[in-house]
């Protein structure tokens, strides 16, 4: 089995780990809006379900009251191309500080995302992004 990448690969590759790398030092929202479309999105979380940048913003201003030193390490990355659209499973170990008690956990969470470009060449957007049920650590 060849492991050499395409450009392709490398590309989805470093979007997730540039998406999770802005997570982890809760990077300003403006930062993390151009990775997300602001129509037809559907991003579910345990927690919420968004439906814009608007409903992002409000999301993650409230993940970010609640937990500090955060941390998501890729442990899967699965990709599949069809033309324009890109599937994602992917299986991420979070880990946080609770601003609330100052307690640690860790998860590992499977998430299953699709990718689209809006047009050819375009960098993807995240449309769809779904996030499985934590299991503790």
């Amino acid at each position: 089995m060849s492991t050499e990448q395409t450009g392709s690969d490398r590309e989805i590759e470093e979007f997730v780990q540039r998406w999770f790398g802005l997570l982890n030092v809760h990077a300003p929202v403006a930062e993390l809006l151009p990775f997300v479309a602001d129509e037809g999105l559907e991003m579910a979380f345990p927690e919420r379900t968004l439906h814009s940048h608007a409903d992002f913003v409000d999301w993650y201003a409230a993940v970010g009251e609640a937990y500090s030193e955060q941390d998501h390490t890729v442990e899967k990355l699965v990709h599949q191309e069809d033309g324009p659209r890109i599937g994602i499973d992917l299986t991420v170990v979070w880990t946080a500080k609770s601003t609330a008690d100052g307690t640690v956990s860790s998860f590992r969470i499977n998430q299953q995302w699709r990718l689209e470009r809006p047009a050819p060449g375009a960098a993807p957007l995240i449309v769809d992004y779904q996030v499985g049920e934590p299991a503790a650590l």
